[in-house]
């Protein structure tokens, strides 16, 4: 089939999913109408943020066609290509990108800005995918799951190194749940998690107000499960080990706790209790949920929200943009939201389930999944449900970098799914 010929467009959007594809168009056209309310009907607003969010939209339009003209197979054939270029583009960025409030995140040139670790999360999954379904790949083998995880440890650490925490947990998120679609043990599964609980629990004396026997509970979590494993048989030498890796962990979190910036220290500390500090690192949770609940059941009207007018709520325009949606279109408004990722979500699992090809199964549920991880993790951020991190909401948020990395990522999804029968 020749490549931009008449036959090829009508087949392709013979073949596009309505299902997909909708919920992607509604999302695109409420964060183009948010992003011009929380910028140019403002107190100080102008139109120069909305045109960029235009043309952010027009070439992620660009880079969704070329992603879904590419074929499974191509596109698994050239991800080593891909992964390994992510991986150059992320340490350069160590070594040469831009600084912003801590951060080196940016790569500049001229008036070109590239945040490095948005791309690298599409090429990583695409990568890890195509690393999984190739032949002999059994999660069951040591050897593969080895690697496997080192494919995911390897971006993540690198992004933290910027620092990015919310970013960073993006790759283990994702690729946990593709190593789970492909068949990963559920024992394996728990051991791997283990040590993210010990490290949750013991860092509780660091970051929350709460008594100091409660940083100890790992203890007789890690006592339980080795005893677990012991039940089901494990030898003495394996269940050793799971002991030391979780004292290990327990006694690293204060250095990594102190290895922290202050303000990730700070969002960490007030995320039980914003109100204590309000004028500091609780400010934009307040402001965020004093924005959503202004919004009673109907919202204020579009433009009319005076959280966003008056620019009490910070980063409205960003990682805030769905205290925006609350405020002017209220509970039915950011339910409607909700709904439409919801509905993105589902198709996409079924989408993944109904594949025949196993790349392009496992690429689906990473995409899925990506998508899924941004919006749940910014959406409990502006309700106060989760740590504020600095992630935007998928094709909602002002975007650049992130905006054209999903739409790639939604292309790579209609590809898909106009392929899902081929092997």
């Amino acid at each position: 089939m020749r490549p931009g010929s008449a036959r090829d467009w009508r087949r392709f959007w013979r073949a596009w999913d309505p299902l997909l594809a909708v919920p992607v168009l509604l999302l695109l056209l409420a964060g183009a109408l948010t992003v011009y309310s929380a910028t140019a009907l403002t107190e100080h607003g102008g139109t120069e943020l909305i045109v960029r969010h235009l043309f952010a939209i027009l070439l992620g339009a660009g880079a969704a066609y070329l992603m879904a003209k590419i074929p499974p197979r191509g596109l698994a054939d050239f991800s080593p290509l891909l992964f390994a270029g992510s991986l150059l583009l992320l340490l350069l960025v160590l070594l040469a990108g831009e600084v912003h409030g801590g951060a080196r995140r940016w790569l500049a040139c001229g008036p070109v800005r590239l945040q490095p670790s948005e791309p690298a999360k599409l090429a990583f999954l695409i990568y890890l995918a195509h690393f999984l379904s190739r032949p002999g790949r059994d999660l069951r083998r040591t050897s593969v799951l080895v690697r496997a995880l080192a494919v995911i440890l390897v971006p993540t650490i690198l992004v933290l190194r910027q620092p990015d925490l919310g970013t960073a947990l993006a790759f283990p998120a994702v690729g946990v749940v593709m190593l789970v679609w492909w068949g990963l043990p559920w024992l394996t599964l728990g051991l791997l998690l283990s040590p993210f609980a010990t490290g949750i629990l013991a860092g509780l004396r660091y970051a929350a107000d709460v008594p100091a026997l409660l940083g100890w509970l790992w203890v007789p979590v890690t006592a339980l499960g080795a005893l677990w494993l012991r039940r089901r048989g494990t030898g003495w030498v394996l269940v050793g080990a799971f002991v030391l890796l979780q004292l290990f962990v327990a006694l690293e979190v204060g250095r990594v706790w102190n290895g922290l910036e202050p303000y990730q220290q700070a969002r960490l500390r007030t995320f039980m209790h914003p109100e204590r500090d309000p004028s500091g690192a609780g400010y934009q949770v307040i402001q965020s949920k004093i924005a959503i609940g202004s919004g009673c059941t109907l919202g204020r009207g579009f433009g009319l929200g005076s959280q966003k007018a008056l620019a009490f709520l910070p980063r409205q325009h960003t990682d805030f943009i769905y205290s925006v949606v609350g405020e002017e279109f209220g509970f039915l408004g950011a339910t409607l939201v909700l709904g439409l990722y919801g509905a993105l979500l589902l198709r996409g699992c079924a989408l993944a389930r109904r594949m025949r090809s196993p790349f392009a199964s496992l690429a689906t549920i990473g995409v899925t999944t990506l998508v899924g991880y941004h919006a749940a993790v910014n959406i409990g951020m502006t309700l106060g449900l989760m740590p504020v991190t600095g992630l935007p909401l998928p094709l909602l948020s002002y975007g650049g970098s992130f905006l054209v990395t999903m739409m790639a990522a939604v292309g790579l999804l209609l590809g898909m799914a106009a392929r899902r029968y081929e092997r």
